[in-house]
């Protein structure tokens, strides 16, 4: 009869026993540095990578792009208060208004960076003519107090706001409405 040797016991710590690899460089990766895509687990350097191609706007971009916005959702808000309820079918179609001629003025350059100043510009264009609708309510009007006030402008001025700057950040991103 031959003698087997003896087992030895692996001893060696979870985290090392797991061989993950990122799958585009295939460098070995931890699982507490792996960073799941859709296509697999990947290294930290890729993923920057990765993003650094899409990110394609110019250091002006951002800027013209929050005056574009701001400048378009201004004019939208002057209809805000005399449309009243089609206020909800219209304040989608001004910030797809919006992307679209930021996406033209930048020649269909994009960024994180650019979809946040469209999604400002928006909000600082509503917000004038909201203000000016709320500014009589805060100096104790007693036409509030009596029911001669009408709060239906000041209401269909939020819901412009809300709209036309959710609806343009949305389609920045590449949502589809």
């Amino acid at each position: 009869m031959t003698e087997q040797a003896p087992m030895v016991e692996n001893k060696q710590a979870p985290e090392e026993t797991v061989q993950l690899r990122c799958n585009r460089c295939n460098k070995p990766i931890t699982p507490a540095t792996a960073i799941l895509t859709e296509t697999g687990y990947r290294c930290a350097e890729c993923v920057r990578e990765q993003q650094r191609a899409f990110d394609t706007t110019k250091k002006i971009d951002p800027i013209l792009g929050f005056v574009i916005a701001a400048l378009i959702s201004f004019a939208g808000s002057w209809l805000a208060g005399l449309l009243g309820f089609f206020t909800i079918l219209v304040a989608p179609g001004v910030g797809t208004l919006i992307t679209n001629a930021v996406r033209l003025a930048v020649n269909r350059r994009r960024s994180k960076t650019l979809n946040q100043a469209i999604l400002v510009g928006a909000i600082v264009g509503a917000l004038p003519l909201l203000i000016m609708a709320i500014l009589p309510l805060l100096s104790g009007s007693r036409l509030l107090l009596t029911g001669g006030g009408n709060l239906l402008p000041l209401v269909w001025r939020v819901v412009y706001a809300a709209l036309v700057s959710s609806s343009a950040y949305a389609q920045a991103r590449g949502l589809r409405l």
